[in-house]
């Protein structure tokens, strides 16, 4: 197994997604060396390895998030590695933290999503426990501290004279033991059930169980026929929507999600075009009912002074015709009720007087004469002149108005037909099709939400229904293996003995060797990287308390308490190094500044001796003082590649560059 790439996003000082490639090393080149000062993000490196494969709290990974992005509201975390399997194949893993779109979030409101790509396939993580089973059997997580560590887990270790329990523990680990132990306690378990009593199971049990799982397959076969239709289905509405988008965008230049805009501005055409066909109509009626009398309305005054003339005239005429009568009355008047002249008239000259009075009536007024063109009598006269004032006052000033309104009508439908869609105004032939291709769509989308909704439901009845037939059939296996209890359960129950046994012994033996073989390994790095290892005779560890007791030449116990600091250190890398080549997996190595309290003789046996024997994949993650440029030298046949995390102060940023401390990028 060897780590290609990780990349980091939004975690301590690595504010942007920040891509580590792990360079492919030859010929024994196993050692990828990455620089960084103190604070610059080597611990984040393998922090990141650790989640992205195993997850972590919401609580760790909200107190790490980048300080500026979380002061911008931003808690989404991310880290995903590359990881080149053993059989050759590639494993893409990404886990994330989000927190949607919360404002202010919190580290409740984190969300841990878990992403696995093999082989370029999307690999179901819906069951995570799984995921995790498989994990842990590839990287058991009891086992990654001897793989990737750093100077303060060495520290823990060489300080540490009573590790029996972490190095048992450890070992157990590396070796799967707890795997064997499960398995035997589960055989245990089993042999302790059988022994249990039981109850005659009889055959009608037994075909009434049969049925029962017949008729749960039967229904499961139901329900697979039914979910291959639903997709079938889902697949042919999916077809008819990119179809009908394509025809849509073709013919409408435009994308269907702008469908809305262009119904709305049809909405808006066929609403004006439908007001100015009202408006049309209404000017239509009033031009019927008053337009002759609109065209005439000038005339009006004309006609008021004929019939008020005539009127006139006709009571002149009316004057003329009783003239006789009103002359005796005027004359009466003049002499009664009292005289106006001093004298009274004789006879004679009332006479007079009346014959010039009818004369004056007589004649009339010639200003008064008039031609009788309507000749109305009063009744029509009247009927005619509010006729006239009711035009003047009726809805035939409304037409202005209306026409101003179908000029305002018209001028909006040639705007709107102008900017329909980019082909200028639809054709009616158009507007059936748009029509036609948004039902079209509009109904696709309803039928694709609710099959997909009916394929969930479907899916959901298969897990049940699966659930129920294997439940059913282990029942049935239960209900057989209670049905033929006689000599084979006896048999079964003395195999579990054998077998439990057989488990027991292979532990042991597994133990004691892998015991023995830790010793040879842990004793062959401290001989290698000891500057005292001339002194020590022999390291054992006791294969039932994991004791570990290092012995001088003349046979004389060391404990680990009375060796110096650098010695402890050197014991604990050799141990991390046992621990490796003991459990035979084939993982990375990572160390975090591992040089930093060890005096140059202990520096010098580690780097030229574990260094490049620590694995297949070695990362060191490296301050400038540990790999100085003289060790830098010594490793350079042994580097895969070089690189450096640099540390903007001022922006609290971390960034990635090819190339060590002081080489060039290409350097």
């Amino acid at each position: 197994m060897k780590f290609r790439k990780l990349t980091i996003e939004n975690y301590k000082s690595f504010q942007f997604a920040t891509e580590i490639v792990f360079p492919i090393g030859e010929d024994g080149r196993s050692i990828f060396l990455i620089g960084g000062m103190n604070g610059a993000g080597k611990t984040s490196i393998m922090e990141a390895v650790t989640y992205c494969l195993y997850g972590g709290k919401a609580d760790d990974i909200y107190r790490n998030i980048n300080r500026r992005e979380k002061a911008k509201g931003n808690a989404d975390v991310a880290f995903e590695i590359v990881i080149e399997m053993d059989d050759g194949s590639e494993l893409v893993v990404k886990r994330s933290w989000t927190a949607g779109a919360v404002s202010e979030p919190k580290p409740r409101d984190l969300t841990e999503r878990l992403v696995v790509v093999r082989d370029g396939r999307r690999v179901s993580v819906q069951n995570q426990e799984i995921w995790q089973d498989f994990i842990r059997a590839a990287i058991p997580p009891g086992i990654t501290q001897f793989f990737f560590f750093d100077g303060e887990k060495i520290q823990q270790i060489a300080a540490d004279d009573h590790s029996e329990v972490r190095l048992k523990s450890s070992l157990e680990a590396a070796l799967g033991i707890q795997y064997i132990n499960r398995l035997a306690s589960d055989i245990v378990y089993i042999k302790q059930d059988e022994r249990k009593g039981f109850v005659e199971i009889s055959d009608e049990d037994l075909e009434f169980k049969q049925s029962e799982l017949k008729r749960e397959k039967s229904k499961l076969a139901r329900k697979h026929h039914e979910r291959e239709g639903l997709r079938c289905e889902l697949d042919g509405f999916k077809g008819q929507m990119d179809e009908a988008r394509k025809r849509f965008e073709a013919t409408f230049h435009a994308a269907p999600e702008s469908r809305e805009a262009m119904r709305e501005q049809e909405k808006k055409r066929v609403s004006a075009a439908n007001r100015l066909a009202q408006v049309e109509s209404e000017m239509r009626g009033l031009c019927e009912k008053v337009l002759p009398f609109s065209i005439a309305g000038k005339l009006f005054a004309g006609i008021r002074h004929q019939i008020e003339a005539e009127r006139e005239s006709a009571s002149g005429e009316a004057i003329k015709e009783n003239a006789a009568s009103l002359a005796k009355r005027i004359v009466r008047v003049v002499e009664e009720p009292e005289p106006i002249y001093t004298e009274r008239l004789s006879a004679e000259r009332m006479a007079e007087l009346e014959r010039r009075i009818f004369r004056l009536l007589k004649e009339g007024d010639p200003h008064v004469d008039v031609t009788k063109v309507l000749d109305l009598s009063d009744r029509d006269a009247a009927r005619v002149l509010n006729r006239m004032e009711a035009l003047e006052s009726s809805d035939v000033f409304l037409l202005k108005p209306l026409l101003d309104e179908a000029s305002s009508l018209k001028a909006q439908l040639r705007q709107l037909e102008g900017g329909a869609g980019q082909g200028g105004a639809l054709t009616p032939t158009e507007r059936d099709l748009f029509d036609e291709l948004q039902s079209v769509m509009e109904s696709c989308s309803t039928q694709i939400g609710r099959k997909a909704e009916q394929l969930r439901l479907v899916e959901e009845e298969i897990l049940t229904l699966d659930k129920r037939i294997g439940a059913i059939e282990v029942e049935i296996e239960k209900l057989y293996e209670k049905h033929n209890v006689s000599k084979e359960k006896v048999d079964f129950i003395e195999e579990c003995d054998a077998i439990a046994s057989v488990l027991n012994q292979f532990i042991v033996r597994l133990r004691k060797n892998k015991v023995h073989l830790l010793q040879e390994k842990t004793f062959e790095m401290y001989r290698l990287l000891s500057s005292r290892s001339g002194l020590i005779k022999d390291i054992t560890i006791d294969d039932k308390t994991y004791e570990v007791r290092i012995t001088d030449r003349n046979g004389h116990e060391i404990r680990k308490s009375s060796m110096a600091a650098g010695e402890k250190e050197v014991f604990a890398i050799s141990l991390l190094w046992g621990l490796a080549q003991t459990s035979e997996l084939k993982l990375p190595i990572i160390i975090d500044t591992p040089l930093s309290r060890l005096d140059s003789t202990h520096r010098d046996n580690i780097v030229n001796n574990y260094f490049p024997n620590a694995g297949e994949q070695v990362v060191i993650l490296s301050t400038d003082t540990e790999i100085d440029t003289s060790y830098y030298r010594s490793l350079r046949p042994r580097l895969s590649g070089a690189a450096c995390l640099e540390f903007d102060q001022r922006q609290e940023l971390t960034t990635f560059r090819q190339g060590y401390f002081w080489e060039t990028p290409h350097g």
